[in-house]
């Protein structure tokens, strides 16, 4: 709900989006042009909070991460940034400002790497505290939300960090790390209660394209970035082994690999040999990836893309 709260003040309150940009540091703005919540244009994954600006004559895109208490997955900042990056290629704005809008007491959980990635902090309590010095009565709701919001923070997200959870992920670190290096998993110091899902953007070469390894689905994913996901899933279907099957969602299209359903929570050494399974079938959609008809297709797809592109430009 706090993002829905942000959304509001961004468009429909001038003045908190000048005491906005006084804060956090960027250019006086003149109007706010757009405001999108859960954006989710390409694979590079979810943007909270989308709001374009405008400075002076520019535009600037900002991008809003919001954090209660749940962990922050591996690289999620860096993919704030390479949207902002692909915003700037598309002509969406010319400059982009990447915000954390949490409560005050989050940032200490926040890695350097995450914290580095990020251009702002926006805290629940200096927009609490902005909405009561503007009209404490008439904004009575959007400071109890935000005071709830605070102290649920504060007393639970210890909680939520689970050593079981985490222990897992570290687990198949340790395992793919050795056996399997060309996944390129990253390395998570601390996971949430229910981080099921495991992310290895790095593994493929191309920007956007990427493996999943989704443990409680019992599945693992490979997408592809594309902006014609039934196509390319056309494509990729003639292409897929027997057994397996095409996917696609909004901005990608995938082949998934059934496996089985595992249990993060249970002791490792009751999943090892299924997680095992999991990596080993994550490389077979690495090696499928890379095979050579596979790859020329995909490349293909890409160049129908930047020709349609061409035509309706």
């Amino acid at each position: 709900m706090t993002d829905l709260l942000l959304c509001e003040l961004l468009g429909t309150k001038p003045q908190f989006v000048s005491a906005l940009a006084e804060r956090l540091g960027f250019e006086e703005t003149g109007e706010v042009s757009s405001i999108r919540r859960s954006v989710h244009d390409t694979s590079l994954g979810e943007t909270d909070v989308e709001a374009i600006l405008k400075t002076g004559k520019n535009t600037l895109g900002l991008l809003v991460e919001n954090k209660v208490r749940a962990v922050l997955m591996p690289d999620q900042i860096g993919r704030y940034r390479r949207r902002g990056e692909d915003g700037l290629i598309r002509g969406l704005w010319d400059q982009y400002f990447v915000v954390v809008f949490s409560p005050e007491s989050y940032r200490s959980y926040m890695s350097e790497k995450d914290a580095a990635a990020a251009d702002g902090f926006l805290s629940y309590e200096w927009v609490r505290d902005w909405l009561q010095s503007e009209d404490a009565l008439l904004n009575a709701f959007k400071i109890h939300m935000l005071a709830e919001a605070i102290n649920d923070a504060r007393v639970g997200y210890v909680k939520k960090l689970d050593t079981r959870m985490t222990s897992f992920h570290q687990s198949v670190y340790a395992i793919a790390h050795e056996e399997y290096p060309q996944l390129k998993m990253a390395w998570l110091e601390q996971a949430g209660f229910d981080s099921s899902i495991i992310h290895l953007p790095h593994a493929l070469p191309a920007r956007g394209d990427s493996l999943v390894m989704k443990v409680k689905m019992g599945t693992v994913e490979l997408r592809v970035e594309t902006r014609d996901p039934i196509a390319a899933e056309r494509a990729l279907s003639a292409t897929v082994p027997q057994g397996w099957r095409t996917t696609r969602a909004k901005g990608y299209a995938g082949v998934e690999i059934a496996v089985e359903v595992l249990d993060p929570t249970l002791d490792f050494h009751v999943n090892e040999s299924l997680v095992r399974r999991y990596l080993g079938s994550l490389k077979e959609l690495y090696d499928f990836y890379h095979r050579r008809e596979v790859s020329e297709l995909i490349e293909v797809n890409r160049g129908i893309r930047s020709q349609r592109g061409k035509v309706s430009a």
